[in-house]
């Protein structure tokens, strides 16, 4: 990423009008396609793509880190679940004992539907509205 001194990372979700979210560390932010950098190794992959399928790796290795966090602002019902579903497998083979779902506050839609969901599955342990931020659930594992 060409605004982080040409470090490596991971695109972790594809937005709206050409941006991207990236992980690079333990820092996440959202940046310009004309702000990364493909890598040789990685020319195989094109940036772009639907939003939810997007996981590219920028870094060329082939293989993404489990995500901690899904954010689920801006889809309809059926595509928020659809992520979270791929988030927490993502995570569980990526050997993560939690994941942060943000969902916002807004109708109450996605938060209702993520707990009906959350409560059905057996791989869930637990989860809970975040108290300092009621538009987050963490799913424990």
């Amino acid at each position: 990423m060409r605004t982080l001194g040409n470090k490596r990372g991971v695109i972790v979700e594809t937005g709206r009008h050409g941006q991207y979210r990236v992980r690079v560390g333990n820092v996440t932010t959202w940046c310009r396609e004309e702000d990364l950098d493909e890598s040789p190794e990685s020319s195989r992959t094109k940036l772009g793509g639907p939003k939810s399928q997007d996981k590219s790796d920028v870094s060329g290795s082939g293989t993404a880190p489990s995500p901690r966090r899904i954010d689920l602002h801006g889809l309809c019902v059926e595509e928020a679940m659809a992520r979270v579903v791929d988030g927490i497998d993502r995570a569980l083979l990526g050997g993560a004992d939690r994941l942060e779902v943000v969902h916002g506050k807004g109708s109450g839609r996605i938060r209702e539907a993520l707990h009906q969901r959350l409560a059905s599955m057996r791989v869930v342990v637990s989860f809970e509205l975040d108290p300092e931020n009621p538009g987050v659930t963490w799913v424990l594992f």
